[in-house]
């Protein structure tokens, strides 16, 4: 009999132990590790000497978001404007009201959900980075060709991944275009092919450019910072990353570089940053920000999406610096900024190109 008790006491130990192991985890006692959050203990300084752990660091990095619990509850940072006051423009307008017809640079940041399109305009002269996924290409021509834009004289695709490229095709079919830009890595995908195709249409070719290589319309002038031709890099990191002045404004597109890239250079202030990787923890590292110090962040992210993003390490890192935030998924809106040179003007825009939203 004694020993009969003994078993029972010792199942209901186990029991309360699987018990206890089961509620610590769900209320967060047992929280798994977000190995996400581990800063590289080797810091790379140059190309040279970081290749080797960029190699091992960009296969667990490519195409990941940070889908844990130590991401943000999109739908409460979306009420919460401690941050992102009136979210950082103090003007709204409607998509009728975009007039690209001035002698200021426009730039305008579009919400095409979890993806990412940018679209600058200097005169007569025009660029467009990235056109969203698959179906957001043709809203984001319609627009454009709404507003009296018909050529796009250098149109980029930050990297292969579809949530930039996957609408270029469509760009290119249905606007003139001058010269595309696009590293060589992923020109195997099915994305990357599509884009391929739709140029030899035109008998167009791409460009792979390189670092520091610099292109003009009429005064603004646009460096390319980063970029990665070859497998090394993972597709996130192969980006596009380019720096735009216009006399004495800085407009930074970082695609979706993350921290290896922001740890290999020297970054200048800029006056706007495109926050890199939709706001994803891999990416605007504090070292990073101290130096850009933008005076506005913009997140191009969907409202609600799966990965949870922005990451709020992400956004508490912003918040240090002082930085304006401008979410496109909090109205599901667009960003206009116009530019004499000196001073930047925002307006948020009522103007939705996202194909999953307005189906």
């Amino acid at each position: 009999m004694k020993k009969k008790n003994k078993q029972i006491k010792n199942i209901i130990s186990i029991i309360l132990l699987v018990i206890f192991i089961i509620a610590g985890r769900y209320i967060g006692i047992y929280e798994t590790p977000n190995t996400e959050n581990i800063e590289t203990s080797a810091s790379i300084n140059n190309q040279d000497d970081g290749i080797a752990s960029l190699n091992a660091k960009n296969q667990a990095s490519n195409n990941i978001y940070e889908a844990n619990t130590n991401d943000v509850d999109s739908s409460a940072t979306n009420n919460d404007n401690s941050s992102v006051l009136n979210n950082g423009s103090g003007n709204t307008i409607s998509a009728d009201n975009v007039d690209f017809n001035n002698d200021k640079l426009n730039v305008m940041f579009f919400y095409v959900g979890q993806a990412d399109s940018s679209f600058i305009k200097l005169g007569d002269k025009s660029i467009l980075i990235d056109a969203g996924n698959n179906e957001d290409g043709s809203n984001v021509s319609s627009f454009l060709k709404k507003k009296g834009i018909t050529k796009i004289d250098y149109l980029i695709g930050t990297h292969c991944d579809e949530d930039h490229i996957g609408g270029l095709d469509e760009i290119i079919d249905n606007l003139d275009i001058g010269q595309i830009l696009m590293p060589s890595k992923g020109s195997n995908t099915a994305n990357y092919k599509n884009v391929i195709k739709s140029a030899k249409k035109k008998n167009l070719t791409i460009t792979n450019p390189n670092i520091g290589d610099e292109f003009k319309i009429n005064d603004l002038n646009m460096k390319i910072l980063s970029v990665e031709n070859n497998d090394d890099y993972s597709d996130n990191n192969s980006s596009i990353v380019s720096q735009i002045t216009y006399e004495n404004n800085k407009f930074l597109f970082m695609g979706d570089a993350e921290k290896e890239i922001e740890n290999m250079y020297k970054w200048d202030k800029v006056d706007v940053l495109k926050v890199g990787h939709h706001g994803s923890n891999t990416s605007s590292t504090a070292n990073f920000l101290s130096q850009a110090r933008p005076t506005y962040s913009v997140i191009e992210v969907g409202k609600n999406n799966s990965y949870r993003l922005p990451n709020k390490y992400t956004i508490k890192r912003l918040e240090d610096i002082g930085t304006t935030i401008l979410r496109t998924d909090t109205n599901e809106s667009s960003f206009l900024m116009t530019s004499d040179g000196n001073t930047i003007n925002v307006s948020e825009v009522n103007l939705n190109l996202d194909s999953e939203s307005n189906k």
